[in-house]
C-alpha cells in the first residue's frame, strides 16, 4: 500500500520528463520480474509481467509525435523490445529479456539525467521567490500601497 501511495504522489508531482522516467522504470521492473519468473518457471506470472511490459511500450509509443529522426529511432527500438519480449515469452528465454533490458537502460539513463536537470532548474526558479511583493497598510483614515522594487526596498505603490 505504501508503494502505491508513493508512486501516486510521485506521478502527481512529476513534470513531463519525470513521467517518462517513471514509465521506463515500470518497463525495467517488469522485465526484471519476467527474468525472475522464467527462472522460477512461473509462466502465468510471466505472462502477466510481459503484458505490463507491452502496455508500457504502447504508452511510450503513444508519446512519440512526428517523423523526426529521434522519434523514428525510438519507435524502432520500442518495436524491437516488443519483439524480444514476445520471443522471450514464447521461447521461455530469459536472455532475450536481459537483452531488452540492456537496450533500454541507456535510454532510461538519458531520460533520468534530463529529468534531474529539469528538476534542478525548476527548484532554482522557485528559490528566487516572487518577482513582485505588494502589500497594503492601513493608517488612520488612509490606505497606503507599498511594493518591493528590484533593490528589495519598499516604495510607495
Amino acid at each position: 500500500m505504501i508503494e502505491k501511495e508513493y508512486l501516486a504522489n510521485r506521478i502527481a508531482n512529476a513534470n513531463d520528463t519525470e513521467l517518462v522516467v517513471i514509465l521506463y522504470e515500470g518497463l525495467i521492473d517488469s522485465l526484471d520480474d519476467g527474468i525472475d519468473y522464467l527462472k522460477a518457471k512461473a509462466y502465468k506470472e510471466l505472462n502477466s509481467s510481459m503484458q505490463k511490459s507491452r502496455e508500457v511500450l504502447a504508452e511510450l509509443l503513444s508519446t512519440l509525435q512526428g517523423n523526426s529522426e529521434i522519434a523514428n529511432n525510438l519507435r524502432r527500438i520500442y518495436l524491437y523490445i516488443n519483439q524480444l519480449i514476445t520471443e522471450a515469452e514464447n521461447g521461455k528465454d530469459k536472455e532475450k529479456l536481459s537483452l531488452a533490458k540492456k537496450v533500454i537502460m541507456p535510454i532510461y539513463d538519458g531520460w533520468r539525467e534530463l529529468g534531474e536537470k529539469e528538476g534542478q532548474q525548476e527548484a532554482a526558479e522557485l528559490s528566487k521567490g516572487p518577482q513582485i511583493v505588494a502589500g497594503m497598510t492601513y493608517g488612520k483614515g488612509q490606505l497606503n500601497d507599498y511594493v518591493i522594487n528590484d533593490k528589495n526596498e519598499w516604495q510607495k505603490g
